[in-house]
């Protein structure tokens, strides 16, 4: 599958989180991406606070679109990091890996 190319699903109530293997399996797709507390994870620098605001405005809309929102933080006015995670499931689902596919397949157009 080609996750950039995915779409996020509607995660129905009580459905489980991805298992280790399939998580590390999605993990290889998504390079420069790591876990940490059980989140999904990444640093995207930026030229300046203004790209930093710009790159955020376009995660906005992106989660928008797809009903799937992470956490982010801008840091030092360069640095936008951005974390994923199933609140709901209790970890992480394929939404997730999707999200952070299309963050990176927009990060390398800009």
């Amino acid at each position: 599958m080609e996750l950039a190319q995915a779409k996020c699903t509607t995660y129905k109530a009580g459905s489980p989180p991805l298992t280790r293997k399939e998580t590390m399996e999605l993990l290889a797709q998504v390079p420069g991406w790591s876990l940490k507390n059980a989140h999904l994870v990444k640093t995207f620098t930026q030229p300046d606070a203004a790209g930093c605001i710009a790159f955020f405005n376009e995660i906005a809309a992106l989660s928008t679109e797809e009903g799937h929102f992470p956490d982010v933080c801008l840091k030092e006015s360069r640095f936008v990091e951005v974390s994923l995670y199933t609140y709901p499931a209790g970890g992480l689902t394929l939404n997730d890996f999707i999200i952070a596919a299309r963050l990176d397949a927009k990060s390398t157009a800009q």
